[in-house]
């Protein structure tokens, strides 16, 4: 699983919570050094941050879309915001599901696994790789 976001913090809440469910995680602090890590390894799934400097979530998710390698990789990316207008940006960046903050840590690792049963159900069906289910 690879987990990224600018707070220090919140990757350490996301490594505990993940981890208490023996999931092996691995952190980037910017979409720039996600990308990098990316190139050598391929994640089961990733958990980004929408709001980060440089890169935000939404265009790491885009860029990640475009090699065919992660095609099968759910992206579930996390918001702080309350907007409800985030459904358009989470569709047209392949993202598989929007989780607002705060995550409750005993349902992250459920949602992270719907996703992957939703993106492997859709790759078996030959759908779009949009996303499942929009909101939490």
């Amino acid at each position: 699983m690879l987990c990224v976001d600018d707070s220090e913090g919140h990757l350490k809440l996301l490594e505990l919570a993940l981890g208490s469910r023996d999931i092996a995680v691995e952190t980037a602090k910017s979409g720039h050094e996600a990308l990098t890590l990316l190139q050598s390894r391929t994640p089961d799934a990733m958990i980004v941050d929408v709001e980060m400097p440089f890169m935000d979530g939404f265009e790491l998710a885009r860029r990640v879309r475009r090699v065919r390698r992660f095609a099968h990789v759910p992206i579930v990316v996390l918001t702080a915001s309350e907007k409800d207008d985030l459904t358009g940006r989470l569709e047209a960046s392949g993202a598989d599901r929007l989780l607002r903050k705060p995550v409750r840590g005993q349902n992250l690792p459920k949602v992270v696994m719907e996703a992957m049963r939703a993106r492997r159900a859709r790759q078996v069906s030959g759908e779009s790789a949009g996303p499942a289910s929009p909101g939490a």
